[in-house]
This record gives C-alpha cells, sequence and structure tokens, in this order.
C-alpha cells in the first residue's frame, strides 16, 4: 500500500492518503462464472482502449516502409530502451555516418533526414507534413491535451495572430511582476554574503510568473493558479518520458494508470474551477458599451472560440495545453543560460553594460529595447546551441506521400526529424571552433553587410533548427525570447551570480531519448549589487 501512496503523492492534496481498504480478501470465491465475467470485461476494456488509442494514432507506421540504416538496436522495445539511455550516442553516431542520406534511431521509431530538403520540406502544408500530428503522438493517447491539437488550431492561430505581436503591450505588466516578485523568489538581500537558490527553481517560478501575467490578467499573482499550471505543463511533460518507452500494444494500458495523466487530469479539473466561473464573469461584464476586454490570451481564446463553437471547458483546455507549450523548454533555456553566465563570466559585465545603455535609451523595458539587447540575443543563442532542450527537431508525421526532389519518397506515416544539435555542432554549417562557446558568435555575424535580421535568437535557418523551420516551427519562440531576455535582464541589473564557491565547472547535462535536461539540483549563489538600487526600470 506504501507503494501506491507514494505513486499518488504528486496528484493527492498536500497532507492527504489514500484510504487504508478494509475489505478481506480471503472472503471471496472466485467461481468460474465470476472469472469468466471478469476476463470478459477485461477484454472488453482493453478493446477499448486499443480502439481509443488508434483513433489518435493516424499516420504512424510509415517508417518501416522507408529503408534506412538503424543506429542501435533494430527490435522496437530494445530500440526504445536503448534510446531512452543513450539518445545522444546514438544520433551523433548516425550523424557521423550518415550525415548526408537518412538513418533511423529508437528502432523504425524515428527517421532522421539529412538537412539537404530542408527547404522542400519546410515549405510543405499541414495536410502533407504535420508538426501537430507528431505533437499528439507525443502525448502518447492523453486526451486531456490532445483533444484540442490539431492542424490549424485555434490557440496557434490567436499566439500568430493576437498575442505574438502584442507582445510589446505585454511588457510593462510583465517587467511590474518581475520587479515586485524577484526579489521574493531570489532572496539575495545582502551585499556581502551570497545566497544560494536551486537554478531550475528559479527558473519555473519566473517564467510562469511572466506567461502567467500575459494568460490570464485576474490571477497572474494568484499562487493556486500558478502551481496548478505548473503541474499541468510538468505532469504532461514527464507523461511524454513515461508512455514512450512501452511496447505499443501496452501504451493503452500505461496511460490509463500512469500518475502523470491522473496529475494532468487533476490539473485540468482544477483549472476548469478557477477559470469557467471567470470567463463566465467577463461575458457577464461585456454587456456594458464601456467595459475594455483585457488584453490577455484568454480573452483572445473566448473572443476566437465564437466562430469554433468552443465551450468554456473548450477555452480552458486550450489555454492550459498552451501553458504545455511555453513553459518547460524555456524553463530549461533559463536555466541552461544562468549556468552559462556563471560558467562565462567574462561576458557579465559587457551583457549589464549593454542592458543598462538600452534600457536608458528607451527609458525602460519595451519591445523595441528588447529587439535592441543584440549581445544578450548572441549569447542566449549559444548558449541553446551548445545545450537545447532536444538533441532532435523538425519534428514532422507525413500525411501523404513526398516525393523530394531527386525522387525519394517519404511514405505515408513516417516519423521524420532532423539532428538539429548536430547540425549546430558542424563546422561546415556553423564555422570553425563550434565545440567552443563564443557569447558573440552571432552578434559578430550580424555585423557583416545583409546579415542583420539572420542570426537572431528567434530567426530560424539550415543551420539553426531549435525551433523548426518554415511551416514546421514554435509559434511561441517570439514569446520565449521576450521572458528569457527580461528574467536575464532583471537578474543582471541587480545581481552577481556564481556557482557555489565559486567555481567554473559546468553541471554535466543528463539525457532521456533525445532531450537534455540540466541537473535538477544545481544551485546558483546570488548576491545584490551595490548599484541595484539605482535601475528602477
Amino acid at each position: 500500500m506504501d507503494f501506491v501512496n507514494r505513486s499518488f503523492a504528486s496528484v493527492l492534496p498536500e497532507g492527504s492518503s489514500l484510504p487504508t481498504p478494509s475489505i478481506d480478501f480471503s472472503t471471496i470465491h472466485f467461481t468460474p462464472s465470476i472469472v469468466t465475467a471478469i476476463l470478459c470485461g477485461l477484454t472488453l476494456w482493453y478493446w477499448w482502449a486499443i480502439t481509443k488509442a488508434k483513433a489518435s494514432r493516424d499516420f504512424i507506421d510509415g517508417n518501416y516502409n522507408f529503408d534506412a540504416p538503424i543506429i542501435g538496436p533494430k527490435n522496437a522495445v530494445l530500440g526504445r530502451l536503448a534510446f531512452f539511455r543513450n539518445g545522444p550516442k546514438y544520433i551523433a553516431e548516425g550523424y557521423a555516418k550518415y550525415k548526408d542520406t537518412f538513418f533511423k534511431v529508437s528502432g523504425n521509431d524515428l527517421l532522421i533526414v539529412p538537412n539537404k530538403y530542408l527547404q522542400e520540406l519546410a515549405s510543405m502544408p499541414p495536410e502533407k507534413l504535420s508538426l501537430n500530428t507528431a505533437i499528439v503522438d507525443a502525448f502518447q493517447r492523453l486526451h486531456s491535451i490532445t483533444n484540442v491539437i490539431t492542424d490549424h488550431s485555434l490557440q496557434t492561430r490567436m499566439l500568430n495572430a493576437r498575442l505574438t505581436p502584442r507582445l510589446g503591450l505585454q511588457v510593462p505588466a510583465v517587467q511590474e511582476q518581475f520587479k515586485k516578485y524577484l526579489p521574493i523568489e531570489l532572496p539575495a538581500n545582502s551585499t556581502k554574503e551570497w545566497t544560494s537558490i536551486n537554478a531550475l527553481h528559479l527558473a519555473r517560478r519566473m517564467v510562469h510568473r511572466g506567461v502567467a501575467t500575459q494568460f490570464v490578467d485576474e490571477l497572474k499573482e494568484n499562487e493556486e493558479y500558478i502551481q496548478t499550471a505548473i503541474n499541468y505543463s510538468e505532469h504532461g511533460f514527464k507523461h511524454n518520458f513515461a508512455i514512450r518507452v512501452f511496447p505499443d500494444f501496452l501504451k493503452p494500458i500505461a496511460a490509463q494508470f500512469s500518475p502523470t495523466s491522473w496529475g494532468v487530469d487533476a490539473a485540468l479539473r482544477k483549472s476548469r474551477k478557477m477559470l469557467i466561473p471567470l470567463i463566465e464573469n467577463r461575458r457577464v461584464l461585456q454587456r456594458d458599451p464601456d467595459y475594455k476586454k483585457p488584453e490577455d490570451f484568454l480573452q483572445y481564446l473566448m473572443d476566437g472560440g465564437i466562430a469554433e463553437g468552443d465551450d468554456d471547458v473548450t477555452t480552458v483546455q486550450r489555454l492550459m495545453v498552451t501553458y504545455l507549450g511555453s513553459g518547460p523548454s524555456t524553463i530549461i533555456a533559463v536555466a541552461q543560460l544562468l549556468f552559462d553566465l556563471c560558467v562565462h563570466g567574462e561576458y557579465v559585465e559587457m551583457l549589464r553594460e549593454e542592458i543598462i545603455q538600452v534600457l536608458t535609451e528607451h527609458n525602460g523595458f519595451t519591445h523595441t529595447a528588447l529587439a535592441e539587447m543584440k549581445k544578450l540575443d548572441s549569447f542566449m543563442r549559444e548558449s541553446q546551441r551548445l545545450s537545447p532542450p532536444t538533441l532532435l527537431g523538425f519534428n514532422a508525421i507525413v500525411r501523404s506521400d513526398v516525393v523530394l526532389h531527386d525522387g525519394v519518397i517519404l511514405p505515408e506515416g513516417c516519423h521524420i526529424q532532423m539532428a538539429t544539435y548536430a547540425i549546430g555542432m558542424d563546422p561546415e554549417k556553423n564555422g570553425p571552433d563550434p565545440e567552443r562557446f563564443d557569447g558573440l558568435r552571432q552578434y559578430n555575424k550580424r555585423k557583416l553587410p545583409g546579415q542583420e535580421k539572420i542570426h537572431r535568437f528567434t530567426t530560424t535557418a539550415d543551420n539553426n533548427l531549435h525551433f523548426g523551420h518554415g511551416k514546421i516551427v514554435c509559434p511561441g519562440r517570439f514569446f520565449a525570447d521576450h521572458s528569457m531576455k527580461m528574467i536575464a535582464a532583471n537578474i543582471l541589473l541587480r545581481y552577481d551570480l556564481q556557482f557555489p564557491g565559486g567555481k567554473k565547472e559546468r553541471p554535466g547535462n543528463t539525457s532521456m531519448y533525445d532531450v537534455l535536461i540540466p541537473d535538477l539540483s544545481t544551485c546558483v549563489e546570488f548576491r545584490l549589487r551595490e548599484d541595484a538600487g539605482r535601475y528602477n526600470w
């Protein structure tokens, strides 16, 4: 019973536990008819689970119909287990041997496509090559997430058409929250003593404060809501890891009994209780002709959902799914950025000077000011190049046969990706000495004639595919860019930072499949700068 209690611990209310059953199983007698009924029930349940799962797994078996060398074990289960444990090794081996042609990793699960096909694949519509079909498959039958993920989904359209063009309007509100809560999340109040803070925890809290401010104005300071959003996104993130390794025929059962799926379901139920009354109240207020709608993502979804016929439950799910896309990867990127600032302290004063100069010229944080932080932008891109969230990218599933320019046919159902980290480390793609951290690598490239807009953090190219490219691209990259720059700038303005004891050695990343995860226990020491009070933007 203790094992079950531990499994449920992440989804039960704090301080509660599962009741101890009072059934005396020794009194139960299993007659042949009872056994038959149980077996029939289990068979029907399994059939239902398989049928429900297959409905969400169209177009995923095409890799078996494409001939390419498999790196690692060829057996499906052994291949997944090996890729789970040593994903970086197999990707590096495949790229070294076959970078100009195709190879597979994780058995037949993933077909790695050479970079030479990027431009023609990136221009294909989702009816031919679908990012969202791949995302649905990644979250393995978790309907609390996948029900609203489709090509041309409302949340993606609202992100592109409403939120991203208005990011500049959000900057003052986000900065107000960061200015108020950074001293609470980072309580380093002494100019003499160092205060140790877990880097990932700090990144998580600051990223979600910024997101909440732009997503639901009324709840931007509500701790219960912020924690609910964290729970939803992080349980969803873990669910992908937990289920991915199972054989296909066991995934429906594993998904039903996974604590990660229970965690997502519990967070979604809680978010409905908090958000649906708020949505209903906004609709009442809208009857007043003088009412001014909030400029937040929830309102954009409410407005766009009218034409879609969305009910309030669907609107809430669309909002929470967007948290999943905007949370974990940005949190990891912020933590990696803090680590690189500690290791490469020679850049800190240069970056701080740029931040002060830009904010002075623009009288504080604005969209334009963030765009002018070119050295910080370059440092962020170099951090991402060497420590990306994933080693693979340009993630998509072929929805109908694709004929490439040289006659190669990608059959319907192929799950393709590109070796984005290996491409970023290839001297043919990124110049000499790619393994060296050069925080001004992209800054110097931007100074070349005609190169100003090409080497930004958010710009995708054949040598920078961490956000995808063309139509297979992350719609939230500009949102992440703002969050990272504002968090880094606020920290650099007010604090000195270092690894404990002034160490310069960067903690190693761990990996699961193709995902890189910074050391979860690593702390960074902060000390309040003596001139911190001078910059009151």
